[in-house]
């Protein structure tokens, strides 16, 4: 078995020794289904009793028809069964000293006051018999530091990262880890709290808060039950870690939806925003951002001020850069007649502005390694700027070589390219951001540098935004000190 972190009275919840999945089938589409094959995807070391009222074998591995059958200890009860049965369920796990149990089911407080009333009894349940809940109505959770998957994504898809993410909604963030996968972000420790009727977002910001693994926590929230403790926790967390949060629930129509869908009443929006930002989280402007920022945060040296200078192939993007960057609060400030100057000497022509933004290819140069790098170079030697951004790498899919061989000459120059000035934010501590208008599917020069880990973004909202939260956390860690 793989070395286990203690998360304290919620690692049976991350870190189990046996799993009992209770209503494990093979059934395509079936949440039993994606339990079972998230456990055996993510070759999970521990014992795995699947328990089916049909008995028999679920995926090679031999079933009990009730958790009562199992005469082996059990730390976590993973329940995919019908709203009916989980109360019983409940009762059997008690009588058999389980740990903790995972609600997957739903049709509780998030349908009627009728539902309500019935997760409260089983949340009272649970407590009486000495058993922590999360739930009803999740999607599952991970461990992949632990090679414990409990959810319905393939292993495959997911990536271990020192990220660890507490979701209220997890459908969403789903989608998020499968598409980070393909730019190599993603989460190490993933839980979905659901409905919440005993353990909560709040319980895991502490967990996560005091795990040496983790080293940035992103979280995806519509109410908070205990909102003055979570506030105090997350005051101490960001102390030592940076927090992502994306509040949602900011119209009148999201804050129904969001009860439609978790049971959740959220709260005004401007309120939790200016709460959170006063604890020291880092509050994202959309969901799709979560891991982005999250892996920007610990990825990247801090920014220390609003100041940008950018590099770009195009005009253009210059222009449209500047604008997303100073919406976002940034600037793009004019570089001084002595870097002028000097961009000149480095090969820069007249008809080309060096003022900033810097519109390289106008040199003509854009296919010559080494200029790009001098440039770069030169702006942040120059301590006029706070972050760098160099845009319009993944050019490759706008040639049309006449050989194999030229294509793979354009590919290794911009690799080359994007490595250099990657190279010079380590050597110079200041934060360089890569940008293209292609995604990874697109550019087989973005795809290459994604899977050593580079990060190449591809839309100029995503990198003002990103350099914005920077610049917030820059701002909390000199507070912090």
């Amino acid at each position: 078995m793989k070395k286990r972190n203690s998360l304290g009275e919620l690692d049976v919840f991350l870190n189990p020794k046996s799993v009992a999945v209770i209503g494990a089938s093979e059934r395509p589409g079936s949440w039993g289904s994606f339990i079972m094959r998230g456990l055996l995807s993510s070759n999970f070391s521990g014992q795995i009793y699947p328990v089916n009222s049909r008995a028999g074998q679920v995926f090679g591995i031999p079933a009990f028809r009730d958790i009562a059958e199992i005469s082996a200890p059990i730390d976590l009860a993973v329940c995919a069964i019908p709203e009916k049965f989980v109360k019983e369920t409940i009762e059997t796990c008690g009588q058999k000293g389980v740990k903790g149990i995972t609600v997957i089911t739903a049709g509780f407080a998030e349908t009627s006051d009728q539902g309500r009333q019935q997760q409260a009894f089983l949340a009272g349940l649970a407590r009486s018999l000495g058993i922590r809940l999360i739930g009803p109505n999740v999607s599952g959770t991970f461990n992949l530091h632990a090679g414990f998957n409990a959810s319905s994504i393939p292993t495959d898809n997911l990536m271990a990262t020192p990220i660890a993410a507490a979701c209220q909604g997890g459908y969403a963030f789903y989608d998020i880890l499968s598409s980070g996968w393909a730019k190599g972000l993603g989460v190490g420790k993933f839980i979905h709290t659901g409905n919440e009727s005993d353990l909560t977002v709040t319980d895991f910001l502490q967990a996560f808060g005091n795990d040496p693994e983790v080293k940035a926590i992103v979280m995806y929230i519509e109410a908070l039950r205990d909102g003055k403790r979570f506030m105090e926790i997350a005051g101490q967390v960001t102390r030592t870690k940076p927090l992502v949060i994306y509040k949602a629930g900011r119209t009148v129509d999201s804050a129904r939806a969001a009860h439609s869908h978790t049971g959740a009443l959220a709260g005004q929006w401007q309120v939790y925003t200016g709460l959170l930002r006063q604890v020291g989280a880092v509050v994202s402007p959309a969901m799709e951002l979560l891991l982005p920022i999250g892996h920007a945060l610990i990825e990247r040296p801090p920014m220390r001020g609003r100041r940008v200078a950018i590099i770009t192939v195009g005009g253009s993007w210059g222009v449209a850069l500047t604008d997303s960057l100073s919406e976002a609060g940034l600037s793009v400030p004019k570089f001084s007649p002595g870097l002028q100057q000097e961009l000149r000497s480095l090969g820069m022509p007249d008809r080309a502005s060096v003022k900033n933004p810097l519109d390289f290819g106008a040199s003509g140069q854009f296919l010559a390694v080494d200029f790009p790098l001098s440039l770069a170079r030169a702006i942040l030697a120059s301590k006029e700027v706070d972050a760098l951004v160099l845009h319009g790498i993944g050019r490759p899919g706008m040639h049309s070589p006449a050989t194999p061989e030229e294509w793979k000459i354009f590919l290794e120059i911009e690799k080359q390219q994007v490595k250099g000035i990657c190279a010079l934010e380590k050597e110079m501590g200041i934060p360089v951001l890569i940008g293209s208008h292609y995604n990874p599917w697109e550019s087989q020069a973005i795809s290459d540098l994604n899977k050593q880990g580079i990060r190449i973004y591809n839309r100029l909202h995503e990198i003002a935004w990103l350099l914005t939260a920077m610049h917030e956390y820059g701002m909390i860690r000199k507070e912090n000190r």
